[in-house]
């Protein structure tokens, strides 16, 4: 699909394709602009730790490139020094203390604050000694955080950070998250994730995928613009109707289905029409039955 975009990208992704066999990614032209939060979802197995993984050159790709726009360039790869990545468990090894993992970082990070790493630790009241594999769900993750913030990156990559974590967790990163994005108007996020209520309070953007396809992108607002669900009693489908849905979905005569709001028309005054949210996106366009063709 196209996902041309007007602003300074930060990543440019052309062609990018994985094949395992029992699934392929691809391929995908993806577009994250510069200075912007950006929504990734779709349900489990739409290739979202897939696509973030060939990002991040942890996956090599069967075919394209990912490419990084810097001070109004774009080059080949991900300054992975500049980039911060935070996934939903703790990447460094369980014996080692929280001041360890930074000692052990550090040195590959030309531009590690020291200052600003043990200020997040004393914010997210995460003791600089504690042993890595003794941290609660809700510790590693702020650990994650304070670990990529530190780096002092433009980028950070996210891939369900918020995962598992209570409310007030979870506002609690998210807060830090929007710290992040009004500290430079050239941060940029990409944010994967399976709670969209978080997309809701900071993205921006919104990139949708499912099968291993691209097929929603564009403005968190202009997205949703362009869909709305419909309910209601089955009979109620003409067959203009059942050729316009997305992921239709019958259940004892009813009905319920998302439509692009071009649609609208085609339904009665028997089916309601209510405006569209993520969840519902990530739901009805990963789904292939009623579809349209």
């Amino acid at each position: 699909m196209n996902n041309t975009i007007t602003e300074p990208a930060a990543i440019e992704i052309r062609g990018l394709r994985k094949d395992y066999g029992r699934f392929r990614l691809g391929p995908i032209d993806l577009d994250l602009p510069a200075g912007y939060v950006t929504g990734l979802v779709g349900a489990n197995g739409a290739g979202k730790t897939t696509l973030l993984k060939s990002v991040l050159g942890l996956v090599r790709p069967d075919a394209g490139s990912v490419r990084q726009g810097r001070d109004g360039r774009v080059r080949p790869g991900i300054d992975l020094a500049g980039t911060g990545v935070v996934f939903d468990q703790l990447t460094v090894i369980p014996e080692w203390t929280a001041r360890g993992a930074a000692a052990a970082i550090a040195p590959f990070c030309p531009r590690w604050d020291a200052t600003l790493f043990a200020d997040l630790l004393e914010r997210f009241r995460v003791a600089s000694d504690a042993r890595i594999g003794t941290l609660s769900r809700g510790e590693g993750t702020k650990l994650s955080l304070a670990l990529a913030l530190a780096r002092r990156p433009g980028l950070l990559i996210l891939d369900e950070p918020t995962s598992g974590l209570d409310p007030s967790a979870r506002r609690d990163v998210i807060d830090v998250f929007a710290e992040f994005m009004a500290a430079d108007e050239g941060h940029t996020i990409l944010f994967s994730t399976h709670i969209t209520s978080d997309l809701d309070r900071i993205a921006d953007h919104l990139r949708v995928l499912a099968g291993g396809q691209l097929v929603e992108a564009g403005p968190l607002a202009e997205v949703l613009e362009r869909y709305a669900m419909v309910r209601g009693p089955s009979v109620a489908l003409s067959a203009p109707a059942r050729a316009a849905v997305h992921g239709l979905r019958e259940v004892n005569g009813v009905f319920d289905a998302l439509i692009n709001v071009r649609h609208t028309a085609l339904f009665g005054p028997e089916v309601l029409i209510e405006p569209a949210g993520i969840d519902d996106l990530v739901v009805h366009l990963g789904r292939t039955e009623g579809s349209p063709r």
